[in-house]
């Protein structure tokens, strides 16, 4: 490892990255859960449960959503420490949405300060300015340091991870590796992409241990010290799915590669597209090229992160590179800005002067980013006037009066399979986040009128969906719907609210 900059400029430097970087970080904190989002349905995932722990009991281990039918509500999910910290905010202060963002806010910022000390621990000072640079000014981590979900803690937990093992490195002794292997297992806690720093720290033990890895009884410690927690915890989520069908993406959704979508590889363009859109930019896949041409056996640790992270996308290959995964791609974010400055400081001078291109290659990254941050606000901003999202808060927010507290609905959610035919998640949570009520989904495919009856006969009391979108795909079964149950309000985006069950609805079905 190097040690700390001493350059005053590069000091000065450093710290007017942390700070513009902490800035960013801080810009959407008070903004309220309205249609302003990307990622929409993880986030209003988080509000619900949040907002049940709260409500229903503060007990960790039991995570509630609202698309709950009529079972608890307990819901498979990642270990949910961001939403109960909002909870635990919101108790204390009362309930606030913007409260919420404040826990991803505050690791989003500690990352930030802890990858620019390791930066200056790894790189020589103007690869660690540059490492910097492009860790603070990156778009996905601007726009993820206030989304209320848990990537902001995961990347914490992955950096300081990394230190760790880097320790363990330097003084490889059982109380630096037990503390690697206790921080892989609570950032694959906290999500599991972070596996990737799990298979990262093995690759460590055997490179340098060998043979000896095997003989040793302190690894299998840390080993087991690292692996039970994750393992307890989701056997413990699935219990969930297996009881009550409720997941948040993981036992309902189809993430694993198959032979079926090897040809053509089209998983490998999406990751790319979003390698270069998120993480590297153009310019950075040069540096990236440097870093590897010129390749130091001190960087070699930080090329086996970025190739593990690689390995998990990979075998996640069915989500991992489509449109909407675009943030499981901050993964790659603090090993590709490490490997981005190592190609900073690798470039030669030589004979070619090949060192002149290094402060236009890292202009280009950063006015790349700053140019993606700008992207980023526009589509928090103006994206949800495209997308529908607004329409749709609008609509809940219409609809919402109509319902009582506890009356239950049932509402239209996405596709239950992808092109290949594999089940995917299809649950929409919005109108359950802004309307604050609880009830059911029902899958694009599943539309009937025998559907709606069944989850009639379940205790559904409202159905809202759009009722010319199912035309055209069903137009009996729309025109069967439309006649037998009551519009009882009609929104923006094409949505409607029917009743039911009461009287209304059960004369309209009984003529």
């Amino acid at each position: 490892m190097h040690n700390q900059a001493t350059t005053p400029w590069i000091k000065k430097g450093m710290l007017l990255l942390l700070i513009v970087g902490t800035l960013l970080r801080l810009v959407y904190t008070a903004r309220p859960f309205d249609q302003r989002i990307m990622t929409s349905w993880r986030q209003a995932d988080y509000v619900q449960i949040a907002r049940n722990y709260d409500r229903e009991g503060m007990n960790i281990l039991y995570p509630r959503i609202d698309w709950r039918g009529n079972s608890p509500g307990y819901v498979e999910a990642e270990f949910p420490l961001i939403p109960w910290l909002g909870a635990v905010m919101c108790r204390i202060f009362g309930y606030h949405e913007n409260l919420l963002r404040v826990a991803p806010c505050v690791f989003s910022i500690l990352t930030l300060f802890l990858f620019g000390w390791l930066a200056r621990k790894e790189l020589p000072e103007e690869g660690a300015l540059a490492a910097t640079a492009f860790f603070a000014l990156n778009p996905l981590l601007f726009y993820l340091s206030t989304a209320i979900q848990p990537e902001s803690l995961m990347l914490f937990m992955v950096v300081l991870g990394y230190a760790c093992i880097r320790l363990w490195e330097a003084q490889p002794a059982l109380r630096h590796l037990l503390p690697a292997s206790l921080v892989a297992g609570g950032a694959i806690l906290a999500k599991t992409p972070a596996a990737s720093l799990g298979l990262l720290l093995g690759y460590a033990v055997l490179k340098k241990l060998g043979w000896r890895t095997f003989t040793q009884p302190g690894i299998y410690l840390a080993a087991l010290a690292g692996l039970l927690p994750p393992l307890a915890w989701y056997a413990w989520a699935h219990s969930f799915w297996l009881e009550y069908g409720n997941s948040l993406g993981i036992s309902n959704e189809s993430h694993f590669i198959g032979l079926d979508i090897l040809f053509p590889p089209t998983f490998l363009a999406g990751n790319l597209k979003w390698e270069t859109l998120w993480v590297f930019t153009p310019p950075g896949w040069l540096l990236l090229l440097a870093a590897i041409l010129f390749l130091q056996p001190r960087y070699h640790l930080m090329l086996a992160w970025y190739g593990m992270v690689w390995i998990f996308y990979l075998l996640a290959a069915r989500t991992s590179g489509d449109a909407w995964s675009y943030y499981y791609h901050c993964s790659s974010i603090p090993a590709a800005c490490l490997l981005m400055g190592a190609g900073c400081s690798s470039i030669p001078a030589g004979r070619l002067n090949w060192k002149r291109w290094v402060p236009l290659l890292c202009a280009g990254v950063i006015l790349s980013e700053i140019a993606l941050i700008g992207r980023v606000i526009w589509q928090r901003d103006f994206g949800p006037l495209e997308s529908g999202l607004g329409a749709k808060r609008q609509a809940a927010l219409q609809f919402a009066p109509q319902v009582g507290p506890d009356e239950k609905i049932l509402v239209e959610g996405g596709e239950m399979s992808d092109e290949k035919g594999h089940p995917v998640a299809f649950n929409d949570p919005m109108f359950f986040a802004w309307m604050d009520r609880k009830g059911f989904n029902h899958g694009i495919e599943e539309f009937s009128q025998e559907t709606l009856e069944k989850f009639r006969l379940l205790g559904a009391r409202y159905w809202i969906g759009r009722i010319e979108f199912f035309r055209q795909h069903n137009p009996d079964e729309a025109d069967k719907v439309k006649q037998a149950y009551p519009l009882v309000a009609e929104g923006p985006g094409g949505y409607g609210l029917y009743r039911l069950a009461g009287p209304k609805a059960e004369q309209g079905k009984n003529p």
